[in-house]
């Protein structure tokens, strides 16, 4: 449901953050036998984290209010475990994937939008 302004309909609150945007996502290998680097494109609605487009992989997550970053990447029989912190319009962490290989590294994130 929209907010119609002046016909006394409210829509549903929206709590939107200072992370809420699209994000482009790095990912570099550290340890183990994946090849990387990975790129995944993101956006963060109301502190929700989701895929932004064309990678086929299920994305999901949450932002805190300061900026703690925790979610997972799902893609066939790997899941990949992210945590990290963002800024205004960058942040860092580090991702490990389990499934049929197991690997670990770092990730970066820029704003992109």
């Amino acid at each position: 449901m929209a907010l119609a302004v002046g016909s006394g309909t409210l829509g549903p609150a929206h709590a939107e953050t200072v992370f809420d945007g699209d994000w482009s996502v790095a990912a570099t290998v550290d340890d183990g036998r994946c090849t990387g680097p990975y790129r995944y494109p993101i956006v963060i609605r109301d502190g929700a984290v989701d895929e932004a487009g064309g990678s086929e992989a299920d994305v999901s997550g949450r932002v805190a209010k300061n900026g703690r970053i925790v979610g997972s990447i799902r893609r066939g029989l790997a899941n990949i475990a992210v945590e990290g912190q963002l800024q205004a319009s960058a942040g860092t962490g580090r991702w490990t994937l389990t499934g049929p290989i197991a690997c670990a590294g770092r990730w970066t994130a820029k704003r992109s939008g």
